[in-house]
């Protein structure tokens, strides 16, 4: 069966041969892949031969972000049935530690998680795939061409979740008891900064302004990039970090209450990361879900770091993978930010490719690309 992916000692993306998934056992399901998302992460698998290939084999199929059809299911099954929209969660927990055994695979323990298309288990980019059906989510039908946001947008709600989390310890200073941590309108009387306007950071800002909070957004982009009018059309300002210093991006986002309360970082640069951290405000919580390649050095004042940490009450927390709870909080709202924001998810969709185009599709920077999307075997 035709599948793109990785080749042990080999740079570059290649077609594959895989064979054709059966189901084996009662809870299995057999899925028929329509559309895979491409993201930074398979970009730099591909660009920096990152390969994390299972011990004894050569190879790995690529894709994280798929929604497909379910073509069939063992006897067990209950909660899909053919014909069904269905997207694939990504980890597969340890069986070890409690996160893992209580479906929280995303806060594993051991590290000895898998991960489709990435960690040690092929991924979503070729015909057919089978898996659990704990990892098989029902996509209603009016959703199921914006589906493959499903897996990017459950990373945002992951994320935002822990911030009302932990930011709930606060006795909420805003007038309105409607805007506690608690509450849908979680964002009234609240400032955040979401540092990236990448695919997450553009859907971590619909998260965000669906909430209600005041908004702004630093990329290196200019003014009138695609991913900039996006920003603007959610309600968000943008800034130009080029011309701005991290104490002055700080200082502007703190206009309409005096305020930072929140940074979401969705971009992976971790000089820009660290220096917003000493202009934090207090009480406030940092949000990283970036995860920078390379080494970064910068001479920072650690004793007034940790001080500030203290005496303001401040909070940064990393955050990667989601589990099933996310997917579907994703799919939930997918629809909402359809509603508010009109056409906002399907304009992101930049690029589209044939799975066997899928050379081009693997080829960042393009001018004007925000998303990709490999069409497998394409929704009509």
């Amino acid at each position: 069966m035709y599948a793109v992916g990785i080749l042990r000692g080999k740079p570059g993306v290649h077609a594959i041969d895989v064979p054709m998934p059966v189901i084996r056992e009662p809870d299995d399901v057999l899925v028929r892949m329509r559309e895979v998302g491409v993201d930074g992460t398979d970009f730099n698998q591909v660009r920096y031969n990152l390969q994390d290939i299972a011990e004894g084999r050569d190879q790995i199929v690529l894709g994280h972000e798929g929604v497909g059809v379910v073509e069939a299911v063992g006897s067990s099954v209950k909660a899909v049935a053919p014909g069904d929209t269905v997207v694939v969660t990504v980890r597969r927990g340890c069986g070890e530690c409690e996160p893992c055994l209580h479906n929280q695979s995303d806060m594993c323990m051991t590290g000895n998680y898998t991960e489709r298309g990435l960690h040690r288990l092929d991924g979503l980019l070729t015909r057919f795939v089978v898996d659990k059906e704990q990892y098989i989510i029902r996509v209603t039908p009016e959703l199921r061409k914006l589906a493959v946001f499903a897996e990017p947008l459950s990373i945002a709600e992951k994320g935002t979740d822990q911030i009302r989390t932990i930011q709930s310890r606060l006795p909420w200073f805003c007038p309105h008891p409607d805007h506690s941590f608690l509450h849908p309108q979680w964002g009234g009387c609240k400032v955040a900064l979401v540092v990236g306007a990448g695919p997450l950071g553009l859907l971590a800002t619909a998260l965000i302004r669906l909430a209600g909070a005041y908004t702004y957004v630093a990329d290196i982009l200019p003014e009138d990039h695609p991913k900039v009018t996006l920003v603007t059309r959610m309600g968000a300002e943008y800034i130009d970090s080029r011309s701005k210093t991290p104490e002055e991006i700080v200082h502007f986002c703190c206009t309409p209450t005096g305020e930072l309360n929140i940074i979401f970082e969705a971009s992976g640069a971790a000089d820009t990361a660290t220096m917003l951290i000493p202009h934090m405000s207090r009480g406030s919580i940092y949000m990283m879900t970036g995860i920078p390649r390379g080494d970064t050095r910068i001479e920072i004042d650690a004793a007034q770091m940790v001080r500030q940490f203290v005496r303001y009450n401040q909070v940064i927390v990393g955050s990667v993978n989601s589990n099933r709870r996310h997917f579907e909080m994703a799919l939930r709202d997918i629809g909402l930010l359809e509603t508010r924001f009109p056409g906002m998810l399907s304009t992101m969709i930049t690029h589209r490719y044939s799975l066997e185009d899928y050379t081009r599709a693997f080829v960042p920077g393009e001018p004007g690309q925000i998303k990709t999307v490999i069409e497998v075997d394409p929704f009509v």
